[in-house]
């Protein structure tokens, strides 16, 4: 045996003897026989403390949160629902003859059609726009909002106050829509995209909050002017094109009665990496398109995505960013042939759930006949008694128990064993190389 195998030998040896951890020492006996014995005794038992690590490891990431019921009703607040109002009637009559009046286009008529089904576009509908190409896509969206019909409806609550309720107008993929006690609205507003902000907003908007203590609340819109479809949703979400929506008439009354069921996280769930909890707080976005996340907010993105993959251009009612191209008359012809694919995103995104949200269910509706013009009147019908918590069952500090109880029953370890690993083989092992090193110069 060489000299330097001999040392290294002789250090292994002297560090199993005077190891902590229990089984070492026996290795380092005179025996074979003992060796060997004792070697698959302890190559077992690390066999064991491996496999339950990695147990315990997958479980910190991959399922560390446990959701629970709570049924103190008393002691919490309910948000109270948002609604997305959509006008069926996207475009003002007047506005548009006093456009088509005062353009210098070839084709009027066509100019007029082609603007008018332009107003009513969706994902659903784009293959009815008739092909004109005198107007570039970068301003299909400013003109939709000029030639709007004005929405200035009365807005009331009973029981809180009329000066709660905020209402945005937002750019949605049903076109022009309004919508009334939501955190996010603002995001999707024309003034906010004109303004080219990304940031969130700090003096954000007051939503609505109703507890058990309170009578009966309902938000009413009257003086809504046209026809309506009405989309209900959380205040951290919003509307879009696969959304579930009631349509009332003109000249319809149309009360909806819901109810809720909040699902919340507690503040020991932001400690957690997004994977591991598997959901997002709204100021946690990693979309594209939007400063801001939510659930459906991620699927938007994806479409918008999957616009630019299958067309190269994104729709004019999608936020635009640099380098992106607004889709023209061609562009959205394209997408009208692949409208199945991008409404559905059967595979094309993965979203996270909102890590707060508010499911609302819509129990009873009632329309009737108005003389008074279309109204909406939304509310909840039965206050919540229970909602659901997501919290933390397995932390960063049950992991480290966990591990350390596998080490210790299986190996009889701890964490002073493992800082004398580090000491054996640094600060000790220099010494007994300039020990060894000595004598060595000495001879020579």
């Amino acid at each position: 045996m060489t000299g330097g195998r001999r040392i290294t030998c002789c250090y292994v040896e002297e560090y199993l003897s005077h190891s902590s951890i229990h089984g070492l020492s026996h290795l380092a006996a005179k025996s074979v026989y003992e060796k060997t014995l004792w070697s698959f005794l302890f190559a077992t038992a690390l066999s064991g403390v491996i496999v339950i690590t990695y147990a315990t490891l997958n479980k910190y990431t991959e399922n560390p949160t446990v959701i629970t019921v709570e049924k103190d009703h008393y002691f919490w607040n309910t948000s109270f629902p948002s609604a997305t109002v959509c006008p069926v009637s996207k475009i003002n009559s007047a506005l548009l003859e006093n456009y088509v009046a005062s353009s210098t286009a070839t084709n009027k008529t066509l100019l007029k059609e082609f603007m008018a089904s332009l107003a009513y576009a969706n994902l659903g509908n784009l293959d009815k726009i008739p092909s004109y190409d005198e107007i570039p896509g970068e301003v299909y969206m400013q003109l939709v909002l000029d030639l709007q019909n004005d929405f200035t409806p009365v807005i009331s609550s009973s029981g809180l106050g009329d000066d709660r309720i905020a209402v945005h107008r937002v750019i949605t993929e049903m076109g022009v829509c309004y919508t009334f006690n939501s955190k996010l609205a603002v995001y999707s507003s024309p003034q906010y995209w004109d303004q080219d902000l990304w940031e969130i907003v700090q003096d954000h908007v007051e939503t609505l909050n109703v507890s058990a203590f309170d009578e009966e609340v309902f938000v009413s819109v009257e003086n809504v002017s046209s026809a309506y479809d009405v989309y209900i949703h959380g205040p951290y979400e919003v509307a879009d094109i696969s959304s579930k929506y009631i349509r009332s008439p003109n000249g319809y009354f149309l009360q909806l009665y819901l109810s809720g069921l909040t699902l919340f996280s507690s503040d020991s769930i932001k400690s957690l990496g997004v994977q591991q909890r598997k959901c997002r707080f709204y100021y946690e976005s990693d979309l594209r398109h939007s400063p801001v996340y939510s659930y459906v907010l991620c699927r938007m993105d994806c479409r918008a995505n999957l616009a630019i993959k299958l067309c190269g251009c994104v729709p004019h009612f999608y936020r635009k960013l640099d380098g992106e191209k607004v889709c023209n008359v061609d562009g959205l012809h394209c997408l009208a042939k692949h409208k199945d694919r991008l409404t559905l995103l059967k595979s094309e995104c993965s979203c996270l759930a909102n890590c707060d949200e508010v499911n609302y269910v819509v129990e009873d509706t009632d329309g009737r006949e108005w003389f008074l013009g279309s109204n909406l009147q939304w509310g909840l019908k039965y206050y919540p008694k229970m909602r659901l918590r997501r919290d933390v069952i397995f932390g960063f500090s049950d992991l480290l128990v966990y591990i350390g109880g596998m080490a210790g029953l299986f190996l009889g370890c701890s964490v002073l064993s493992f800082i004398e690993i580090i000491y054996f083989f640094t600060l000790r092992l220099y010494w007994f190389v300039v020990k060894y090193e000595k004598p060595k110069a000495s001879r020579n």
